[in-house]
């Protein structure tokens, strides 16, 4: 089989993902489309910092002037998913800029070279002091299950993003939210990146993590001010009535993508999870719906496969233990390249009947995947995929340029980063 054919596989399969149903409770994620974000790194308070911020975090500080960093955002999507159902929605946060708690970061989505870390640039983790939207859904995602986390609806966001002006250089845009405004003016970067970023807030049901991740992202610089609202917790933060964006940080305001998961962990014990720490490995097939072709198109996988896993299972020491894998999941590609649109959902069960649930991205390029997996309430682990195996027709690159390949072997290794961990 072509490498190259292979590939395209992946791809196809990810992208039947979209029209599997998530499963019964909560959301433990959700899935945006077509996406504007202008975000502002500015110099924030030394002493109103440091009264948010709890102790365990360290905040960025601004290389210039030693203060730390503040960011606030502001976030247009034409499609946000929650349980499947979809709606446009606006977002506004701001906090400060954090060290990355777990070494994940902006890099991270990207396969090491050399020295680079997964956490530089250091821009990409944010402890929240407020997330606001325009849509209910996504206020009543984020305190689900956490009241405490600093989320409120808000109908009253303005997103003002305007053409190209050749007399300012770049596109004018202005973000207003009850508590800032944004006044900038933004550049766009060629090229797509993946971007994996984190936002932290420490509630009494344990700290919650956001991970994000995308694969599509379109970057950007930008100039411009935000302003607080007059006596407001912003004005506080900044401690001014106004502050510029830093320079070198606003390398990385003005952003864009095509889709963009937003997966809700909360970290910390539980008496009701199951978890695994370790590594595995599998041997399967992934089936493909419509067929993967060599031309990319929309697609839904399924993998089912068996293996072992060694390691910790709900902190016993196993060796060699039977596992059977099951994963579906909505991706865009073919048998070249292909990426996952939104998360696929999936599930380790051990031969005791214990479950680890968990939600994956990834890309392939020819017969080649790159994975990440996240546990449903913590945890994540870099997986590797392959088509070219033993059991892999000779025919595929055939099946790849007729009607397509309806089901391809794949090999799947993994481990983990920190420990998966779902509800039981």
């Amino acid at each position: 089989m072509s490498r190259r054919t292979a590939g395209a596989l992946v791809a196809a399969a990810a992208a039947l993902a979209c029209l599997t149903p998530a499963p019964a409770g909560a959301a433990s994620f959700a899935a945006t489309a077509g996406c504007q974000e202008h975000q502002a790194f500015v110099d924030g308070s030394e002493a109103a910092v440091a009264a948010r911020l709890p102790r365990h975090y360290t905040p960025v500080r601004d290389a210039s002037s030693g203060r730390p960093l503040v960011f606030a955002r502001g976030i247009r999507c034409r499609e946000v998913t929650i349980d499947g159902r979809t709606a446009p929605a606006t977002m506004a946060s701001y906090g400060v800029v954090i060290e990355s708690p777990d070494g994940r970061g902006c890099g991270s989505g990207v396969p090491v070279v050399g020295s680079v870390k997964g956490d530089f640039p250091p821009v990409c983790n944010w402890y929240v002091l407020s997330w606001m939207a325009n849509d209910r859904r996504v206020v009543d995602w984020l305190r689900d299950g956490t009241p405490g986390f600093p989320a409120a609806y808000e109908p009253h966001l303005l997103f003002d993003l305007g053409a190209f002006d050749i007399s300012r250089g770049g596109e004018p845009f202005r973000f207003q939210a009850p508590p800032f405004a944004m006044d900038e003016v933004a550049r766009e970067r060629p090229g797509d990146l993946s971007v994996r970023v984190g936002y932290w807030f420490d509630t009494p049901q344990g700290t919650v993590k956001i991970a994000g991740s995308t694969e599509d992202l379109t970057s950007g610089d930008a100039s411009g001010t935000v302003r607080a609202t007059h006596r407001s917790e912003m004005a506080t933060l900044l401690g001014a009535p106004e502050r510029p964006y830093v320079p070198g940080y606003s390398s990385f305001s003005a952003e864009r993508w095509g889709h963009f998961a937003y997966r809700k962990q909360v970290l910390g014990p539980s008496q009701n999870t199951e978890s695994f720490d370790g590594s595995c490995s599998f041997e399967g097939d992934v089936t493909f719906s419509p067929p993967a072709k060599n031309d990319s198109a929309a697609l839904v996988y399924t993998y089912d496969s068996k293996g072992t896993c060694s390691g910790r299972l709900d902190g016993v020491s196993v060796s060699d233990a039977p596992v059977t894998m099951h994963q579906s999941g909505p991706a865009y590609g073919g048998c070249q390249r292909a990426m996952t649109t939104a998360p696929g959902q999936g599930t380790f069960t051990f031969a005791d009947g214990r479950t680890i649930r968990y939600t994956l991205d990834f890309t392939t390029t020819g017969t080649e995947v790159a994975a990440t997996f996240y546990g449903e309430r913590a945890g994540w682990a870099d997986a590797h995929a392959t088509f070219a195996t033993q059991r892999t027709p000779p025919d595929i690159t055939v099946q790849c340029a007729g009607d397509g390949a309806p089901k391809v072997p794949m090999d799947v290794s993994l481990t983990t980063g920190s420990t998966l961990v779902s509800e039981r």
